[in-house]
């Protein structure tokens, strides 16, 4: 079943009917309001007044979850061994086919099944059932008072569900019992599972028929009387009557709880505490009377040890409303639920109904509001792939034309590689050109100058092309080239440039220089020697150059008598 969010729990008793309204914000049950209908004793219009009762609180045509009486319906408990593969259900089911043909009836049930902390590996069960008979009856019973069932629980389960969680914990099973009006529902669990339930045919009418007759009574009158001064106790009205009447009634749930031994035997299922409830709970010294029969420790349910303050207000009178309640909306440990199936989808059905249509409206709007977004949406769609075609036709161009930079890029490389291996480049990567120039610029005398700076393989030409040499075209650098008086380099175009790592870093420096002794450029030797850069520094001639022929005398005698220098210049390897 679905779970609820809010939920009714209503009991339909003899004497009173009770009402909580609770709801389980998570998972822990909560009681919101609670309303309670004393019936007149054997008034006529009891039914008037229960409908009239339920259309002033809102429940009158509303769902309400109701109860089974524990004398219309069967339990019974069932252990299966970790060996057994059987499922609680499968288990169940065997156990239901036996019932149905003792009670020539196919039963209706429901398995709450749990563990038990103390014997681990085992499964326990209990199977509650009821014949078909019995639950229409309670479904008309509900439907006569104005009232739709949105769950039947038996009377025993739910007395269970509402007065095991606020019992606090403890190991060994605790023993409920709902004394009504005309039966008491008894109930024994442990915090995990409910182990056994039974409904007893005696309750507190059997103690006010005591009154009644020993005083000569009415039953109203009988009523009155064992709630304003009857008791077990000494000293209180009707001691005697009374406690003859708590004894047979103590006889019912002795042998009641000596079918609970046969099933579970031994210490660890041994009773431990006692919790009474119910109207007819509050007779003086039932409780102390239960407790001294049993030998055992008897409170009544509003001392629970976990009993909150919200609790209170059910505790004692509508526990039973509670934890109809509290299983209805699945907040409960024992889930046992007899509610038909079709009438529990009809439920269902019938709280989703507004839901469904409210989703049936809002889906034909949502229908409609996604078609209208559908063709927007493909107009702005088509006009999106206008713009990102325009955007791919830019990137396009933007891509060739950076390809054709990449092509120009790569050119000017190539046509770069041989000025790269001109100048020479060192192991780490580093220009030696510019610091041999600089070495040879800060070591050169202010009077002289520098004409030529090359490598040493652009300088002297190859041995084999020297006869077929011709006079080249004057170089950019070399001022007085034509004035040299030595064999003339070769005309032919300079070899292709080896590769890098084959480059000897061997450099000339031509140059000229007005002071015939050289002695500037012998002091420029010297300092260009003493550098770290070089690995060997060499004078190679010092011709002197001669005026030019179409000089006037005047001119040539007026030209000093300046000389040429060649340095060679080998650099370290790095």
């Amino acid at each position: 079943m679905a779970r609820i969010k809010q939920i009714v729990g209503l009991d339909l008793g003899a004497r009173n009917v009770r009402a909580v309204w609770m709801e389980a914000p998570g998972g822990v049950p909560r009681a919101m309001r609670v309303e309670t209908l004393a019936l007149p004793p054997e008034a006529q219009d009891a039914p008037d007044l229960l409908r009239a009762w339920l259309e002033r609180h809102g429940l009158s045509r509303g769902f309400a979850a109701v109860a089974l009486p524990g004398g219309s319906a069967v339990f019974q408990p069932g252990r299966i061994p970790h060996s057994d593969p059987r499922t609680p259900q499968q288990a169940a089911a065997m156990d239901l086919v036996q019932f149905s043909e003792m009670a020539g009836d196919t039963m209706r049930y429901d398995v709450h099944a749990f563990e038990v902390p103390a014997e681990p590996g085992h499964t326990f069960y209990l199977l509650a059932m009821a014949r078909p008979m019995a639950i229409e009856r309670a479904l008309q019973a509900a439907a006569q008072a104005g009232v739709r069932p949105a769950d039947l629980v038996p009377a025993p389960v739910a007395l269970y569900n509402a007065l095991e969680p606020l019992a606090g914990p403890h190991t060994q099973p605790w023993l409920y019992l709902d004394v009504g009006h005309q039966q008491t529902d008894v109930a024994v669990g442990l915090p995990t599972g409910l182990l056994f339930a039974r409904s007893v045919p005696v309750g507190g009418r059997s103690f006010t028929d005591a009154v009644a007759q020993s005083g000569g009574l009415n039953p109203v009158q009988a009523e009155t009387r064992k709630h304003a001064d009857a008791g077990l106790l000494d000293g209180q009205a009707f001691q005697a009557p009374l406690r003859a009447a708590a004894d047979r009634w103590l006889t019912q749930i002795s042998s009641c709880l000596s079918v609970y031994r046969t099933q579970y035997g031994g210490g660890t299922f041994a009773i431990g505490q006692i919790v009474l409830t119910g109207g007819g709970a509050q007779l003086r010294g039932l409780a102390a009377h239960t407790g001294l029969h049993f030998r055992l420790p008897a409170i009544h349910a509003a001392d629970l040890p976990a009993a909150t303050a919200a609790a209170r207000a059910w505790l004692g009178g509508a526990d039973l409303a509670a934890g109809l309640a509290a299983t209805a909306i699945e907040a409960a440990a024992a889930r046992v639920s007899l509610l038909p199936a079709k009438l529990r989808d009809e439920i269902v059905f019938r709280q989703k109904k507004p839901f469904w249509i409210a989703a049936a409206v809002f889906g034909a709007l949502a229908l409609g509001v996604f078609t209208v977004n559908g063709v927007v949406s493909l107009k702005n769609e088509r006009q999106r792939i206008e713009k990102e075609r325009g955007d791919l036709q830019r990137r396009a161009k933007l891509v060739k034309l950076r390809e054709d930079y990449g092509a120009r890029c790569r050119q000017v490389r190539a046509r770069g590689a041989p000025l790269l291996q001109l100048l020479g480049v060192q192991a780490d990567g580093g220009l030696v050109v510019r610091d041999v120039l600089t070495l040879v610029a800060n070591s050169l005398h202010p009077n002289d100058w520098i004409t030529l700076f090359c490598d040493e393989a652009s300088y002297v030409p190859p041995a084999a092309d020297a006869a077929a040499a011709k006079p080249p075209a004057r170089p950019a650098l070399a001022l007085f080239r034509d004035l040299r008086t030595d064999v003339v380099p070769a005309a032919k175009a300079p070899p292709a440039p080896a590769p890098l790592a084959a480059l000897r870093p061997v450099f000339i420096v031509e140059g000229y220089t007005p002071d015939p002794s050289l002695a500037t450029v012998k002091e420029m030797l010297a300092r260009l020697r003493t550098a770290a850069q070089f690995r060997r520094v060499d004078l190679l001639a010092d011709d002197r150059v001669l005026p030019p022929k179409d000089l006037t005398p005047e001119e040539r005698d007026a030209l000093p008598p300046y000389r040429r220098f060649v340095i060679q210049l080998e650099v370290k390897a790095p």
